[in-house]
């Protein structure tokens, strides 16, 4: 099916590209050139070619196919959030708020193939990691900051989470709480990320270490790795994730 559409866009752009060169000779009455005619199909093989190389760059760099790359970030994420929900599996998700944009394949080559990084409508990165639960998470995302990754902070959560903001927000809107769909989820959990993201890029204070932080959570200031470095007593009030010593102990066995 692929070889399909590959062998319909080629054709189509050679036609296009012939009927240019035939109508720029018939408009400056030039006679037709055979080899321009020979290196039409390799003009065309070039053009197509960066057809599939802007294709490629697109999600790197979160500037074309804006369109495209929106549908497809909703369809990853509702069948990863629809598939924890029927399995009852894990899920987080992770946003990582970059000092400068980051690249995909960067951060994808430094975590585990099963999971998926995609690039938000604001610029910040996704961090998907299915059969993962909250607790292990942070071992990965430690991963991407002791790399010396250009990240000014993370924020995770779960489906469970998610959930329960999901229907709190509902019961308040509504005064009873009713079915929550993945597109609830999808939508307030992509929401709040773009408020604490923009947190922390309007904040003039940096982290040496950047924290990693949950979503809702709101009982401690410390970050993850509070054990190593507690960040100043000036940062910004934002909720962190408890540090704990059950999660200390599994990030340095790995």
């Amino acid at each position: 099916m692929r070889a399909i559409h590959y062998s319909i866009r080629y054709v189509i752009v050679l036609i296009m590209i012939s009927l240019l060169y035939l109508s720029m000779a018939f408009l400056f009455h030039q006679a037709v050139q055979f080899p321009v005619i020979i290196t039409l199909p390799i003009i065309v093989t070039c053009a197509e070619r960066m057809w599939v190389l802007l294709d490629w760059i697109g999600p790197v760099v979160g500037t074309m196919n804006r369109k495209k790359q929106e549908h497809e970030r909703k369809l990853i994420i509702e069948y990863l959030l629809e598939n924890s929900l029927r399995y009852s599996s894990p899920l987080v998700i992770a946003a990582i708020c970059g000092k400068k944009r980051m690249s995909l394949h960067v951060v994808a080559r430094l975590l585990r193939k099963t999971d998926i990084v995609l690039r938000s409508s604001v610029g910040y990165l996704l961090v998907l990691l299915p059969f993962t639960s909250f607790e292990q998470a942070p071992v990965a995302l430690k991963r991407l900051i002791t790399r010396g990754l250009p990240i000014s902070g993370v924020f995770m959560t779960d489906v469970r989470m998610l959930q329960d903001l999901v229907e709190e927000q509902k019961t308040n809107d509504n005064g009873e709480a009713t079915g929550t769909t993945v597109q609830d989820l999808r939508r307030i959990c992509l929401r709040t990320f773009d408020e604490k993201v923009e947190a922390i890029k309007s904040s003039s204070v940096r982290a040496d270490i950047p924290p990693i932080f949950s979503l809702f959570q709101s009982d401690t200031s410390e970050t993850l790795f509070s054990q190593l470095k507690l960040l100043n007593s000036s940062a910004p009030e934002i909720d962190a994730l408890p540090a704990e010593k059950a999660e200390s102990n599994t990030i340095d066995s790995r």
